[in-house]
């Protein structure tokens, strides 16, 4: 009896000692501002990592991309699939082709007044992507 003593006493003890500590800000900001585009990219660039390869890269001027919304707003961007909807960046799937799999890698970057659109192979191949890609890009600050 005395070791169940012993446990219960150190259950609770543990138990109180277990504790939310929340250090979160809530901003209560009414007027929420929201920008968003499409984009089609058939052209793309060859980049070239260090040692790890090619990549194909595609950059486009947005205006709409300022220093303010960059510091302190939300950016996102989807890869619209052909059934019509749309999935996050970065996104990764693999291809079966002819007995040949690869993966592909689409991602995209963000700098003021620029969104750059990125495509890797995990065979970095030198062959041009041969499909279409439409991405939907979103501010909100």
């Amino acid at each position: 009896m005395a070791i169940s003593k012993k446990i219960m006493v150190a259950m609770i003890v543990i138990l109180a000692s277990c504790q939310k500590i929340d250090r979160s800000t809530i901003i209560e900001e009414y007027n929420v501002n929201t920008f968003t585009r499409d984009y089609i990219v058939n052209d793309w660039e060859i980049g070239t990592d260090d040692e790890s390869g090619v990549y194909y890269y595609c950059e486009f001027r947005e205006t709409n991309l300022t220093q303010e919304i960059y510091n302190r707003g939300i950016m996102q961007a989807f890869l619209k699939l052909r059934d019509g909807n749309i999935s996050p960046l970065p996104f990764d799937d693999f291809w079966i082709e002819n007995d040949y799999k690869w993966t592909e890698q689409v991602t995209c970057e963000f700098r003021p007044g620029w969104i750059t659109f990125i495509l890797k192979y995990d065979d970095h191949t030198l062959d041009p992507p041969y499909y279409e890609y439409e991405f939907r890009v979103r501010f909100m600050w």
